[in-house]
């Protein structure tokens, strides 16, 4: 079987999409399943190319024993990689919405069926990075979930 290749997509690839992609890495390092997949994050906007995650993310992301790459900088994602990608999973609809209609363009909470609201809201500008991170963690879980139970994958 291929690698399943997913890619976890917000604004800027500098607070959202970086967390889901150490939570879902860790979570399938973990179950023995990592080689099973290809995992990266970008960003639909060029703002923060370059940089580390918020180090508020990165707080959390540690806090909660999920690594972070020491190497993850963000990135945006490309027209290939959005094309080329089995789940391109986004973080509001208004990314969904620039990434285009694929059929492999999701949001993140579509795969958390107990939250209402699909958005993700953007914790730089309101300092509501653990209400993020809590979604992010939940919709992570749901859609690592559906995954396994997709592809019949044992854990």
């Amino acid at each position: 079987m291929d690698q399943i290749k997913i890619i976890f997509v917000c604004l800027g690839n500098y607070c959202r999409s970086p967390m889901a992609e150490a939570i879902f890495n860790a979570l399938a390092e973990v179950d023995g399943c990592a080689h099973l997949f290809q995992v990266s994050s970008g960003g639909t906007k060029d703002w923060d190319v370059g940089l580390r995650p918020d180090p508020r993310a990165q707080r959390l992301l540690e806090e909660h024993g999920y690594p972070l790459s020491p190497h993850k900088r963000a990135q945006m994602i490309t027209r290939d990689e959005n094309r080329q990608a089995d789940y391109v999973i986004a973080m509001t609809e208004r990314v969904a919405d620039e990434l285009g209609s694929g059929e492999n363009v999701s949001l993140l909470l579509d795969y958390a069926a107990d939250k209402p609201s699909k958005d993700i809201p953007d914790p730089y500008p309101t300092d509501t990075f653990p209400e993020a991170f809590d979604l992010i963690e939940h919709g992570v879980r749901a859609f690592y979930a559906y995954l396994i139970r997709k592809y019949y994958l044992n854990k």
